[in-house]
Parts: structure tokens; sequence; C-alpha cells
């Protein structure tokens, strides 16, 4: 890509832009439509939230002690920013404030088995961060899809869900799913698909049609689609951000002509939906490779 940052960290992933430099390029060549504003995956945090450190003195601070192990502010921080990241929402400050105490509770009834289940949230913000944001939103549905499959077992078994995914399903819930195919499609997959019609059809100056006519014959469609079909939709934020990477890195020239090219396949399609998915596909060939 052409706005590589000079420099990372060692042993860091390269982003794929230079965050300062790619809004503001985005801001001036695409005012007026989508790309005019950035994903939150897109941000330098890559969290909702811009800003989720937290001092390291005050990630140090023990907030509770049980039989020779301790949980640190640290752990909230790290717990909290997962959630959000799962979510694709920042939470209220309330929402946060209960599901640190539900840490809390959760690790002075067993100590040592909360604390395994935190350890692999251990450095997730510096993780997140230094991925780019087709990275980021590899490992964030990788981890919704891990999560909710875990969830839906434990509901299976009638139990209910964990603080983490009850906090998260509020935010970001379970459309759909297809339990052979181990495919979970959740509410902010099928935005993003929808958002995948806004910024294809905004090539042309057409506008997206009625989202909930759309939302509603995307998943009558998915009823009856086959597993990669709903593996698909389900991925729709990742080639979301593959279709954004793609779009805002394009010279002049190549872009007229993809515009010509979206313009004369819409006129003739009987379903607009199969053209942005096909633009999605071409999105992905040529950027993937650049970002693994």
């Amino acid at each position: 890509m052409s706005t590589q940052v000079s420099a990372v960290p060692a042993g860091a992933t390269t982003p794929l832009f230079d965050a300062k430099q790619a809004r503001g390029d985005a801001a001036r060549r695409w005012a007026g439509t989508p790309l005019a504003t950035e994903h939150w995956l897109e941000r330098a945090s890559g969290f909702p939230r811009d800003d989720v450190s937290v001092d390291p003195a005050a990630a140090a601070t023990v907030v509770a002690a049980s039989r020779g192990y301790r949980l640190t502010r640290g752990h909230l921080a790290e717990t909290v920013a997962f959630a959000e990241f799962l979510a694709g929402e920042a939470f209220t400050a309330e929402e946060r404030a209960e599901l640190e105490q539900d840490v809390v509770d959760a690790f002075e009834d067993s100590p040592k088995r909360a604390l395994q289940s935190l350890r692999p949230l251990s450095g997730g913000v510096r993780r997140v961060a230094a991925l780019n944001p087709v990275q980021r939103a590899q490992r964030r549905l990788q981890a919704l899809t891990a999560s909710y499959l875990l969830e839906l077992r434990r509901q299976a078994d009638g139990r209910e869900l964990s603080p983490l995914m009850a906090v998260v399903s509020r935010h970001n819930p379970v459309v759909r799913h297809w339990a052979s195919a181990g495919v979970v499609l959740v509410a902010d997959a099928l935005a993003a698909r929808m958002e995948q019609h806004r910024l294809v059809l905004c090539l042309i100056g057409r506008d997206l049609e009625a989202p909930a006519l759309l939302a509603e014959r995307l998943l009558a469609r998915a009823e009856q689609a086959g597993r990669l079909e709903v593996a698909e939709l389900a991925a729709s934020e990742l080639r979301l951000l593959l279709l954004r990477a793609w779009l805002t890195d394009l010279g002049t020239t190549a872009l007229a002509k993809v515009r010509e090219d979206v313009d004369r396949a819409v006129q003739s399609a009987l379903d607009v939906d199969i053209v942005v998915q096909h633009v999605g596909y071409r999105a992905a060939l040529e950027v993937a490779d650049q970002v693994n």
C-alpha cells in the first residue's frame, strides 16, 4: 500500500495505514461518502473507545486478593476492552462498572480459575493496536465466533450467558446460528453487509435501498444458503474493511474504471447484492496478500 507507517516497535506488525495521513486523505478525497469517516477498527487504538490505555502504575493496583492470588486494575481494563471489541461499541460507565464487578465476584468465588480465564486477554490492547485494520477485523471475527459458539453450547446445557457475553449481546446479539457449519451471524456483521452496499452504490451516486428490506432479503436468502455463503455473510465486516482499504488506495484512473464497471454491472443486475459481493471479492484479492 502507498501509505505505510515508516517505523513500528520491534516485533510488531506493520499497520496498513498511517492513521493520521489516511484520515486526512479520506476526508479530502471522499467527502460526502462513507469513506470520509473512519471505521472504528481503523482508529489508532483499534477499539470502539479511542483511548483504552491504562497507566502502568494504575494497572498494577490490586483491586481484590484471595488465597494468594491478586486481581489488578489492569485485569479489569483488559476485560472491558475485550468486551467492547466484541460488542463493536463503547460501553456506558454503568456497563463498565457492572462488568468489572462481575469479574471481581468471579475472582472472589474462584481466584485461580478466574485468573486463568483472564490470562488470554493479557496484552490484548497492545496486540490489537499493533495490527492493521484488516487484521483486526480477522481477529475480531475469530474471537466473536469462538466466544458465541461457546456461549451457545452453554445455553444448550441450560446455563446462562457469561457476564462478559451478556453485556456484549446487548450491543451485538446473534442474529442466526448455523450449528452444522459452526457459523454465527451477529448483528453488526449484517450491518456491515449493508454498509458494503452503501459504499459500492455511492461510487455511482446511488443511495442504499431501505435497510430493513435489504436486511430481510439477506436473511431470507441465508436460510437457504450453503456453508460458504453463510460464512461469507458472517465475515461481512472483514469484507467491508478490505473494500475500504482497496478503494482508499486506488489511483484516480483505477478508481474511474471501478466506477464504470460498477455502474454497468448495477444497471444490468437482477440482484445488486451479487454486484456488491463481486466488488468485495475483487477488493479481497487485491488487498489480502498485502496485509498478511
